[in-house]
């Protein structure tokens, strides 16, 4: 939008993210910003290059994963609160698709 964004910037350098520098990707082109903050490192067009360890990204996979897995127990389990052995309630994950003749 046009203008820095010191608070989005600190949190991702807290996160792991690091700015790349211009030495380690020479093929990158790019002419230094005066105004810029990050002298050295690789910012185009006010968007600053960086990267993170994959075993961060691991972490963090394995994190939204749990967080997921755990919201889908808590629906299940809600879901299933309400089954009663008159009606029991359908709770089967996977589908099927079949191919043929549909009814004539």
């Amino acid at each position: 939008m046009g203008q820095f964004d010191p608070t989005n910037v600190s949190a991702k350098f807290r996160e792991g993210w690091e700015p790349v520098k211009t030495e380690e990707h020479p093929e990158i082109q790019t002419q230094p910003d005066q105004n810029s903050r990050f002298k050295g490192n690789i910012e185009i067009g006010g968007l600053l290059l960086c990267k993170i360890p994959q075993e961060f990204m691991d972490q963090r996979a394995a994190h939204y994963k749990r967080a997921s897995d755990n919201q889908v127990e808590a629906v299940d389990s809600s879901f299933m609160k309400t089954n009663d052995p008159r009606m029991p309630l359908f709770s089967e994950r996977s589908s099927k698709t079949s191919f043929g003749r549909g009814a004539k």
